[in-house]
Formats: structure tokens, sequence, C-alpha cells
């Protein structure tokens, strides 16, 4: 198969029902027969102490499994009349639901949907709920196909919503595809497709922009769940927002904003991410509110690296855990109440006619499960994946590179109308140590030969977004603090239009970065002097690779190796990938100019 190179067919063919979720295979008489004891079951699970989400009650158990839904649950003692086919000793441990990751993007793992069900199952993750707008932005239809196509090869239950923001701002940046509403519409009427993706633009929401609210309309006469995206929307804007119907926010960074979003009955995503982490401040929040039933967890944006050394929604867990939620309460978070927000029925609990989506761990501590259940079977024992996945052919991918327009450096200049003297530039400066708020400031830099020159500045580097989809869009601007010292580094995961940035000294080092990126189909890459020092390959829409998780980490390892030889140690890998996202409300450089986020309008980088 070959994506991102051929028109959509057969999968979204609609012929008229609604569809939220594939339709399970349900034989509800012969589940009736197996509780009653009238047939036996296929597995029971023994010797466990049971985990109630309903209640909160621990009690030695024993489960009975047929046809992977749970059919009875024996206490006290009580026997079966019936052997079952198969039995599994728990061995005492507590017997949990499976994860359940309400908001994340599988590209940020840089692992393909199959690679990532072999890295996360064995850490107790059974469903994700995605959203491939990375992937949408680089190929639109054909990107998101691909997603779906390649979750179904593995055991991980992965749940896709529609990519509201295709690109995120369209008038502020060109991306690789485009949807409207009637791209969402044909999402919306595919199988394992549950709602609309986060609603980024937050101020086209509430002012009622005709393009975000006409997808709005798609979910909504759909009666599908509308996932929202609103850091720092507080008071009129935020009941405006509510009042389009969206349910859900996961950019909340303060306490403050968890208490109004949830006091407006919208339900919070505690997020802990490789790119954003205030769970301290979060949980703070949550202790001061009685009520928890309206808080998951996601992770929105994770790295394979950070999957092998720390965990992943379980990682979540125990740290809400250590920072002092009730562990009944945490692993509730993760599982009937991310259920409960997407009106799953059947998943996020250990209760007959539910999907035994299930796990057994040693303690309530959010560490490795030691046997993880998916649909009924044993996919993972003590940390390693035993699943059967399907052995198809490989799909192959074009390459999504597109920058043959650009012929030499200087395209990586900021050129100046004086041939020498002086220019006032917008310089952007960061605002935090994660570099992701910015604003500008004016100042005065010299020009030489027509070229605004950085050369006495260590403080400076250049920062050029470059259209990558055969666009001849590109915008230089000029950056304080960033924190590279020599060299340059660039990157095409920028989010979320996914444009080529680089951040460099001089334009050479840049125009030599562009190449390789470009003969690697995307990824990340370091040079100096003119050479390549480190890359990552990121072949798949210069998103992902096709490697495994400790293959992709391994990578990412050495990539960072040769970053931090130009960088400082306090800046993070992923700063750049945060520079051209419109969704923030700060300062970002796209293709098509310096744009302020807050007001979603275009500054000049030189100032007349």
């Amino acid at each position: 198969k070959k994506y991102c190179g051929e028109k959509i067919r057969s999968i979204f063919a609609n012929n008229g029902d609604v569809i939220m979720r594939k339709k399970e295979n349900k034989d509800v008489k012969k589940l009736i027969d197996s509780a009653m004891e009238r047939t036996g079951c296929d597995l029971t699970i023994k010797n466990v102490k049971l985990v109630n989400v309903f209640t909160g009650l621990i009690y030695d158990a024993e489960i009975d499994i047929t046809d992977g839904y749970i059919v009875y649950i024996r206490k006290n003692g009580e026997k079966n009349k019936l052997a079952a086919k198969e039995v599994y000793d728990g061995n005492g441990g507590y017997l949990i639901p499976g994860f359940i990751d309400t908001h994340m993007h599988v590209e940020s793992t840089m692992m393909i949907p199959e690679n990532l069900s072999r890295a996360i199952v064995p850490l107790g993750t059974t469903t994700v709920c995605t959203d491939p707008h990375e992937i949408g932005n680089v190929c639109g239809m054909d990107g998101v196909k691909f997603m779906l196509d390649n979750a179904e090869k593995s055991s991980l239950r992965q749940y896709v919503l529609a990519p509201s923001c295709v690109p995120a701002v369209p008038y502020l940046e060109c991306a690789g595809a485009e949807f409207n509403a009637e791209e969402t519409g044909k999402l919306l009427d595919t199988d394992n497709v549950i709602g609309v993706a986060e609603l980024m633009d937050f101020v086209g929401v509430y002012n009622n922009a005709e393009k975000i609210h006409s997808i709005i309309a798609e979910g909504a006469k759909r009666d599908m769940f509308l996932q929202g995206h609103a850091p720092f929307v507080s008071g009129r804007e935020l009941a405006a927002y509510r009042i389009s119907g969206i349910e859900s926010d996961h950019e909340s960074e303060t306490a403050e904003e968890i208490e109004e979003k949830l006091s407006l009955g919208m339900h919070i995503d505690i997020r802990s991410s490789s790119l954003v982490n205030h769970l301290s401040m979060l949980v703070e929040g949550l202790k001061k509110i009685p009520y928890h039933d309206f808080v998951s967890i996601c992770t929105d944006d994770v790295h394979a690296g950070d999957l092998l050394e720390k965990g992943h929604i379980n990682f979540i867990v125990k740290r809400l855990i250590e920072e002092g939620i009730e562990p009944v309460d945490a692993i509730r978070m993760a599982t009937l109440n991310a259920a409960r927000e997407y009106g799953f029925k059947d998943l996020g609990a250990i209760a007959p006619g539910y999907i035994a989506d299930m796990q057994i761990v040693e303690k309530l501590d959010g560490n490795t499960p030691k046997a993880v259940f998916v649909n009924g079977k044993l996919m993972a024992e003590n940390g390693i994946y035993k699943g059967s996945d399907k052995n198809e052919e490989n799909e192959s991918f074009e390459n999504t590179v597109n920058v043959g327009w650009v012929d030499g450096k200087e395209c990586f200049e900021l050129k100046s109308d004086k041939n020498d003297g002086f220019e006032n530039v917008n310089v952007i400066i960061p605002l935090d140590a994660g570099n992701v708020m910015r604003k500008v400031e004016a100042q005065k830099l010299p020009v030489i030969n027509g070229k605004v020159d950085i050369s006495e500045r260590e403080d400076l580097v250049f920062v050029c977004a470059l259209n990558r989809y055969g666009k001849k869009n590109a915008t230089v601007g000029v950056m304080q603090n960033f924190g590279l010292y020599k060299g340059g580094i660039a990157t095409t995961v920028s989010h979320d239009s996914h444009n080529m940035v680089l951040i460099y000294k001089n334009p050479d080092d840049a125009y030599c970065l562009m190449k390789e990126l470009e003969k690697n189909g995307g990824g990340f890459a370091a040079a100096e002097n003119g050479k390549i020092t480190g890359s990552l390959k990121l072949p798949v829409a210069g998103l992902m690779s096709d490697k495994g998780c400790k293959e992709t980490a391994d990578e990412q390892s050495r990539y960072k190796e040769a970053f931090y030889k130009l960088c400082d140690e306090r800046t993070s890998m992923m700063s750049c990938s945060m520079m051209s996202l419109t969704a923030i409300p700060g300062v970002v450089i796209t293709d098509c100019g310096l744009v302020d986020g807050l007001k979603q309008e275009f500054i000049p980088v030189i100032l007349k």
C-alpha cells in the first residue's frame, strides 16, 4: 500500500448510518448462557483483588470471560460449576481496568500506530483516543486513512477523532492539505471515528467564524463528541466556547483554569506530556474540588524515549498518587471517567457486559503491570508484548518534503531594503524556559550588504519557517536567547502544519540542513560549518519512523547528543517544533509571516 500519494476510495463510503465505533461481534444470548453457567466460559482470572471503580471498594474475586466480555464476577468464596477453557492465576495481584488515553497524537511518539501498540499495551494502556491532525496537515485524508488502517494491525484499541484544524488557522499558514466541513463529515461517518478532534481555533469559535462553526455543526448534527483546546480561555470567551457544544479541555495549566472549566461542566483531561507538564499545579487544583467525576488523563504529545524511560498513562497515574491523589481515584480518572467522557458504555470498568480490557498490578502505584488483557486475551506479561499481530506487507510513503524551489542559502537570509546601516527588527523573545510562550521586542540590528547581520550577537539566532509542500513561502526572523550557540538545527516536526523550521547562526548551515531533511524525507537534523553532525530520519510523512519503540528511542537519543553539542542543556530538543504553533496565545512564525497568536494577525519582522 502507498499513502499520501493516492486518493481515498472505499473507506469513506457512507451507508447512511452514523457510526461511532466499529461494532463488536457480540452474541448476547451466548454471553447470558455463560453468565448463567448453562455453558462454560473461555477464561477465568482467579486469585485477584478486584478494584471496583464504581464503588471504590477492593475485594477478592474471580472473573469469568466469554468472547472477550466479562460475564460474571465471583466473590466471597463462591465456586463455579463449569470449568473454564483456560484459567489465569493472578497470584494475589490487583485487577484494574485497562487505561484509556483520552487525547494523544500518535505522530508525536514518532512511531506508526502498530508499533505504538507494542510499546504501550505492556504498560497497561488498552485504549487510545487519537487526533491525527499532524499527518492530516501533511497528507490530508490519505494520512488519516493510513492511521486508521495501520491501527487495525495490532491489539491496542485505537479510536480516531476527525481533525478539525487542518491547518490550525488557514489564513496564517499553509499546510499540505485543508479540511473543511465536507472532509470532517466524511471522516465522522467512518468506522472507529468517534468525534471531532481538538477545536484549536478557539478565537474563531467565540468570534463565530464560519469555517470552524461549520465543522462543529458536522459533529453536532451526528451528536458526536466535540473535543476542546482552550489555553488560558476564561470568562465570557470560555462561556461562549462551551455554548458551542465543546465538551472537554486538555490545555489547563493552573488550578484556577481547572476550577473554572469544571464549574462550566467541561471535562478536564489532566495532561503530562513530553512537551508540557504542569501536573503539580493541576493536582493542587484538584485537591480543592470535592468531585473528580469529570477528570480524565491524557498524554497529548509523548515521545518514544519517554515511553521507554517513564511509561504512558501508568506514569501519570503514578505521579498523581505521589502528588497526593488517592490511588483508586487516580485509577478511576484513567478508566471509568475516561470512558464516560466519550460515552463508551462497555469500557473502563470490570463488570458484566464490559469488554475484558484489564490489567493485573502488584500495587496500586502506577508501575508496570504483571499482565495485560485486551478483549479477554493475554497481550502482555511482565512488560513484554505477547500479541500475535497481523503480518501484512509494509506500507510505503512518498517523500513529503517538497523544497526543490529553494536553490541556495539566499532563502535563509533576512534581507533589508537598505544596503547598510540599521533596521528595527521585531526580535522574538522567549517568556518561559521551554521557549513555548513568546513575545516580540524591537531591537536595532546592523545591515551589511542588504542583509541583517547578527554575527556580533551571541544571544541571537535566525529562525526560518519554510513551506515544504511546494509553495514558495518562507519567513525569516530573529530570536533572542533560544540557546543555540553555534551551527544550526532543523525539523519537519513543527506543529501543526509541519512545515520546515530551521534555527541557525549562518545561512550556509541552514541550506545544508534543508538538503539533509529533503534527502531523509523529513525528521530532525543538526549541522555545523556546513556539515551534518546528526540526524533523526522520520520518512513516514516527515513525522514518524517505521521502526519499533526502542530503535526509535535510540535514534532520538543519538540525535540529542548532536543537538546538545550546539545548544544549551536547558533548551528542549522540541523547542523548534513549537515555533509555528498558531494555536497558542503568543508570538509564532509560520511560512506566511510572523504572527501574534492571541490576536490571530500578522506582525512585521522589520519595522518600517
